[in-house]
């Protein structure tokens, strides 16, 4: 047990390793490279609205978060790299007179002003990506570069399930990322990263999970490092949720689901393993960056975090909030115009609830007592993204428009509960790999 916790652990360390290098390495790029796409982001962003809705909520622009993005990536020094991983800041339009808001604040950055706003709670590494981008492009480029990724990776992902006679699986994949409109990550920069981590991890889920639970969790740690480390809290439970529905789902289809404890205790410890390497990277870029600087950075991290958790807003009163984020999620991955719309999100509701009533009714009339197993495992992943909602609710709640694309995962255990419950109960006479931790 002591060895594997030592890979686990060994693990968590390579991956930052790796990663804080690439950040260190693309860190070196001098800003004279980014200057003219930098200058032709930040004079587009300056006249446009932070979040700019086209018809739904699904389909809000979220130049905010890139705006900031791009202040923090511009405000990098090339000549102390090293530090400049660590230290973020940005200037964010307020001269001290009068605020302009952060779109001008990136304008004025790239024409000189200097940065007054530390943002060191978070790696940034996307600008592993963004930074090299755009020295050949600008913020509209990134942006679609970042949306074809996202397609090519689930093509790969969906021929990777084919080609294991996995039709139901790949299928449902694909149905999933169209439910939450995949499509629009091409809105913002913001809202790839979690998407293409997913889908980038997901093959090696799949390639790797007959050896056992060991590796499963070695991946399910990298995987959790990777989202922490590139993303800024979006949509971050779709790198273990979408990977571990498909391994079930995998192993139903193929005839090695176990048992409901078996295939949960391997759930729970993959869930574990990445929920400790998501909190440890955040951790060691607090400690890291407080280190550098001689200055406490886990004042203002754990400050944000609580406010994430259950800070107040004008909106809605604190106890409503919790109870309003997981139906403003539904309501707007079904397009609702406003928060918490009555109508899509009661179609919603019902609709999930039709879904499981069916899935659970088919199994039972054709006595598929494995479909029974598998949906019990299958619906409580899948209800994780809703958990957050509640947990993280001022986050969930006034974020709706990108945190509802964590339903991709609830979509995906939907759909191969359905799936499973029309499957005849199928025996496994091939050697199983190990299960064990």
């Amino acid at each position: 047990m002591v060895k594997k916790i030592l890979l686990y652990f060994g693990s968590f360390l390579a991956a930052i390793a790796v990663l804080w290098s690439a950040l260190v390495l693309t860190s070196m790029i001098p800003n004279e490279k980014l200057r003219d796409n930098m200058l032709k982001s930040s004079e587009m962003l300056s006249g446009a609205e932070p979040f700019s809705q086209n018809k739904s909520r699904n389909t809000i622009t979220d130049n905010y978060a890139d705006v900031i993005l791009l202040n923090v990536i511009w405000n990098i020094d090339s000549t102390d790299p090293f530090v400049s991983s660590l230290d973020n800041k940005y200037f964010d339009g307020n001269d001290g007179r009068i605020d302009y808001g952060e779109n001008y604040g990136l304008l004025a950055a790239v024409n000189g002003t200097e940065a007054n706003t530390d943002y060191s709670r978070y790696w940034h590494g996307s600008a592993v990506f963004i930074r090299p981008l755009m020295t050949i492009t600008d913020l509209t480029g990134v942006r679609i570069i970042g949306a074809v990724a996202g397609a090519v990776l689930l093509t790969v992902c969906c021929a990777f399930l084919v080609r294991r006679k996995l039709y139901l699986e790949s299928a449902a994949l694909t149905l999933a990322f169209i439910c939450v409109q995949g499509w629009n990550i091409h809105l913002s920069m913001e809202y790839q990263p979690a998407v293409l981590v997913t889908l980038a991890m997901l093959p090696f889920f799949l390639m790797l999970e007959k050896k056992g639970d060991t590796a499963l969790i070695v991946l399910s740690v990298i995987s959790g490092t990777m989202i922490a480390f590139f993303d800024f809290l979006t949509a971050e439970t779709l790198t273990i949720l979408i990977p571990l529905i498909t391994v079930m789902s995998a192993r139903y289809s193929e005839g090695r689901f176990k048992t409901v404890r078996t295939e949960l205790t391997t759930a729970a410890k993959c869930s574990v393993g990445w929920l400790s390497a998501y909190g440890g990277t955040y951790l060691v870029k607090w400690t890291a960056a407080s280190a550098v600087t001689g200055e406490n950075k886990f004042i203002a991290a754990l400050t944000s975090a609580e406010e994430r958790f259950g800070g107040e807003t004008t909106l809605i009163s604190p106890v409503a909030q919790i109870f309003a984020a997981p139906i403003t999620n539904i309501s707007t991955m079904l397009g609702g115009r406003t928060r918490a719309e009555l109508l899509p999100a009661a179609a919603g509701i019902l609709l999930i609830a039709a879904v499981v009533f069916a899935a659970l009714y088919l199994a039972r009339t054709k006595n598929n007592f494995k479909a029974k197993e598998y949906m019990t495992v299958v619906f409580l992943l899948g209800a994780v993204p809703y958990l957050r909602y509640i947990v993280l609710n001022n986050h969930s709640y006034l974020h709706d428009f990108f945190t509802y694309r964590a339903q991709a995962a609830s979509v995906l255990a939907l759909l191969t509960a359905i799936g499973a419950a029309y499957r005849k109960p199928q025996t496994n006479k091939k050697k199983r790999g190990k299960n064990g931790c």
